[in-house]
């Protein structure tokens, strides 16, 4: 497990390198089974709520709830993918972030010399 202030500080490490015109409008909360709406990666998920910094839309992480216009739910983000990408591992985040359609930055391609 991880301290709700960790994940907080590396999430949004990932939102500065990956999607920086998402900010989060609140602190990382845990989500856990016991709240009704809830929607889970495992033991261990934290949930927010992102707004999109251009456009105005949200994101809720980790928590269903009704059709509203410009909000969209998604599935909260597991300790483990924090965990991977403190420890430099971006894989995990990158395709999480793929999956709620914060689609991150394309990766940079060494160069190579010709000739």
């Amino acid at each position: 497990m991880m301290p709700r202030e960790e994940a907080h500080a590396i999430f949004s490490r990932v939102l500065a390198e990956f999607a920086p015109n998402w900010e989060p409008l609140d602190e990382l909360t845990e989500v856990t089974i016991r709240e009704r709406d809830h929607w889970l990666s495992g033991i261990g998920t934290f949930g927010v709520t992102l707004r999109n910094r251009t456009t105005g839309s949200f994101k809720v992480l980790g928590r269903r709830g009704p059709a509203t216009p410009g909000v969209t739910y998604h599935r909260g983000i597991s300790f483990l993918v924090l965990k991977a990408y403190a420890e430099r591992n971006t894989d995990p985040v990158r395709r999480y972030l793929d999956e709620i359609g914060l689609s991150p930055l394309p990766r940079t391609q060494p160069a190579y010399k010709t000739g």
